[in-house]
């Protein structure tokens, strides 16, 4: 919680200081312990405008990421807490993870123990490779549960029968996660539908999370340039809440709320030139 502390002092003085009351106000609560509930979250207690961070740290890098994304939700919580409607408070999920994703990117260059954060510099750079490849690799995957999802809801007759969706799961795998090689697991390939929650439990749930994340990019971009900026303009879109519809929140973030060829590309090579640096880091 400390090191979090001075990493999030470092990002902005203002979010440093909300993740402060956060903690005073003991509305966090990360280790894990028996009997406790799986996963992680942040719930808006929205009767007295504050957040709760909710998680099960054991000490891995997995923990730190989880916190810092969560807090970005929590920094949302506060940011909106001015306004006086709860239907303002209503932001949808594209936005929404604009908020948590955007702030484990703009903590990166803080993860250094000389930063005041949790690793050595190797360490760091090999962190922030890792999560920056995972999340390209999100892309093409989300493009698999979201194309699927869309057949399913055109074609409902078809999808009735679980040997259509396994049959156009594949397809739609074999298009998009090039590269791997499934021989004698093909079955398992075909399947992973059935493993996919969201297809069954929140329908047409998921293209929010790629769109949210060409966001952070973007923003991330941003800060990399000009951090005091970038942070000024996050921080301006977050205390907007439900008010502005979702292209003028990602705008005022100095985002783009897009999927285009360009806008994708642009933030592909960024993440790629950054990947190779960090791997460079990484092997001195």
């Amino acid at each position: 919680m400390e090191k979090t502390q001075t990493i999030f002092n470092q990002v902005d003085p203002a979010l440093g200081a909300y993740f402060h009351q956060l903690i005073k106000d003991k509305l966090v609560d990360i280790p894990n312990r028996k009997n406790k509930r799986g996963g992680a979250y942040c719930a808006n207690l929205n009767l007295v405008r504050k957040p709760f961070v909710f998680s099960n740290s054991v000490g891995t890098h997995n923990d730190v990421q989880t916190l810092i994304h969560e807090s970005g939700h929590s920094f949302h919580t506060y940011e909106t807490a001015h306004l006086p409607y709860m239907p303002q408070l209503n932001v949808t999920m594209e936005i929404a993870e604009v908020a948590s994703m955007t702030m484990e990117l703009l903590t990166s260059p803080y993860l250094e123990k000389s930063k005041g954060g949790f690793y050595s510099a190797k360490e760091a750079a090999r962190a922030i490779s890792e999560h920056l490849i995972t999340s390209l690799l999100f892309w093409p995957y989300m493009a698999v549960v979201d194309a699927f999802q869309h057949w399913v809801y055109l074609n409902p007759e078809q999808a009735m029968n679980p040997d259509n969706c396994d049959t156009e799961w594949g397809n739609l795998w074999d298009r998009f996660m090039q590269g791997y090689d499934w021989t004698g697991f093909e079955v398992y390939k075909k399947t992973g539908w059935h493993r996919k929650s969201h297809i069954h439990q929140v329908p047409f749930y998921y293209v929010e999370y790629g769109l949210a994340q060409l966001g952070a990019v973007q923003v991330w971009g941003n800060a990399l340039k000009d951090q005091a900026k970038a942070v000024a303009d996050y921080r301006f879109a977050l205390s907007l809440g439900a008010t502005r519809p979702l292209p003028e929140l990602f705008k005022a973030a100095g985002a783009k709320l897009a999927f285009d060829v360009d806008t994708l590309k642009q933030a592909v090579d960024l993440m790629e030139n950054q990947i190779m640096k960090m791997e460079a880091l990484a092997a001195e």
